[in-house]
C-alpha cells in the first residue's frame, strides 16, 4: 500500500500595496487523511502550537499568531530552518534559499532584490537550530508522518504587476501559483493519492472550471460546495487528488500553518532588503511592512528620492 502525500499552501503579502506576494506549500508523506491526522497531536514531542518559557519543541501555528512584529523573522525562523534542514533544502543566504525553494532564482528588475547574500539564519548562530531539527526527524519517522519537501511561489513586485495586468484580477494571479504548487506536488505523488488543503482567500465558493481547465486529464467530482469549505476529487486511472479550500485552514492542518510561517518568514526577509534599498536612497525614512496606510506615507517620504534611484513608483507600487 502506498503512503499518500498531503500538500498544505498559504500565502503571505496578498494584502499589501508594497512588497512581494509568497504563496508557501509543505510536503508530506501521512499515512492518514487530512481530516483524519491531527498532526499537532502526533507530533507533539517535537512541535507544539504554543511553547512555555522551557519549552524547546518548535511552534508551528498559523503565522499571524507566531509572528512578532518587535523580533521580525526571528519568531518564525527557528522554525523554518528547523523544517528546511529536515528535508534538505540549503539556506545559506537569503538567495540561495529563495532559489532552492522557488527552483529558480528571483529574476526581478526590482533593485533591492539584486544582491540577496544576506546570511542566514538572521537572529541566531547556524547550527542554533540543529538539536530542534533532529528531534523533529525522529518524531516524524516514529509518527509515520513525514515533512518532505518545502516549496515557494516568489512574486516580486514587478512580476506581481505583470500577471495582475494581463488577468486584471488578483485573485486569479493568487490562484494561478496554487495551481502551480499542486501540479508540482503531483508530479512528485506519481501513483500516490494525494491530499491538498489550501487556506481560502476570500468569498469563492466554486472552483470547478479553474480545476477543470487546470487539470484537463483528471475527472471531477464535486465533493462539497458549502460555506466555509469547498472540496474536490481529481480522479484518473492510477491515483485520486482530493483538494479542500479552507476558512482557517493555518488553524486546522499544520501542513497549511507551516507555509503560512514558511511565507511570512520569506516575505519579511525580502520586505528587510527592500527597505534597506530605500534608507541607502532617503537616510533616516522610516521602514514600513507594505500595508496599506502606512505604505502611503513610506511612499511620501521617498518621493524625494526616486529620481535618485531611478525607480518609477508604478514598477513596485503594487496595482490592486
Amino acid at each position: 500500500m502506498t503512503v499518500p502525500l498531503v500538500l498544505g499552501i498559504d500565502e503571505a503579502g496578498y494584502g499589501p500595496l508594497l512588497g512581494p506576494l509568497i504563496i508557501g506549500a509543505t510536503l508530506w508523506r501521512c499515512a492518514l487523511r487530512p481530516a483524519d491526522a491531527d498532526l499537532w497531536q502526533r507530533l507533539d514531542t517535537a512541535v507544539t502550537r504554543a511553547a512555555g518559557r522551557r519549552d524547546s519543541r518548535l511552534v508551528v501555528d498559523d503565522s499571524k499568531r507566531v509572528f512578532d512584529r518587535g523580533r521580525g523573522p526571528a519568531s518564525l525562523e527557528r522554525t523554518v530552518l528547523a523544517f528546511a534542514d529536515a528535508v534538505g533544502v540549503p539556506h545559506g543566504t537569503l538567495g540561495e534559499f529563495v532559489t532552492a525553494l522557488a527552483g529558480v532564482p528571483l529574476g526581478s528588475v526590482c533593485p533591492w532584490y539584486a544582491d540577496l547574500g544576506r546570511r542566514l539564519p538572521v537572529a541566531a548562530a547556524p547550527d542554533a537550530h540543529a538539536g530542534a531539527r533532529e528531534r523533529l526527524v525522529a518524531t516524524m519517522t516514529a509518527a509515520r508522518a513525514a515533512c518532505i519537501a518545502l516549496r515557494a511561489e516568489v512574486l516580486p513586485e514587478d512580476l506581481y504587476n505583470r500577471r495582475v495586468a494581463a488577468t486584471r484580477n488578483k485573485a486569479a494571479v493568487l490562484l494561478e501559483s496554487v495551481l502551480r504548487l499542486v501540479h508540482w506536488a503531483g508530479a512528485r505523488a506519481a501513483r500516490q493519492d494525494l491530499y491538498v488543503v489550501v487556506d481560502r482567500l476570500g468569498g469563492r465558493a466554486d472552483y470547478r472550471s479553474v480545476l477543470l481547465a487546470a487539470f484537463p486529464e483528471r475527472h471531477l467530482h464535486v465533493v462539497a460546495e458549502e460555506e466555509g469549505r469547498s472540496a474536490y476529487r481529481l480522479a484518473d486511472a492510477t491515483s485520486d487528488w482530493h483538494l479542500e479550500f479552507v476558512v482557517d485552514g493555518d488553524q486546522r492542518y499544520l501542513p497549511i500553518a507551516l507555509a503560512s510561517m514558511l511565507a511570512k518568514y520569506l516575505r519579511e526577509l525580502l520586505m528587510h532588503e527592500f527597505n534597506a534599498f530605500w534608507r541607502g536612497v532617503v537616510p533616516g525614512v522610516q521602514p514600513t511592512a507594505g500595508y496599506h496606510t502606512d505604505a502611503q506615507r513610506f511612499l511620501a517620504d521617498i518621493r524625494p528620492g526616486l529620481a535618485r534611484a531611478a525607480v518609477a513608483a508604478n514598477e513596485f507600487v503594487r496595482a490592486r
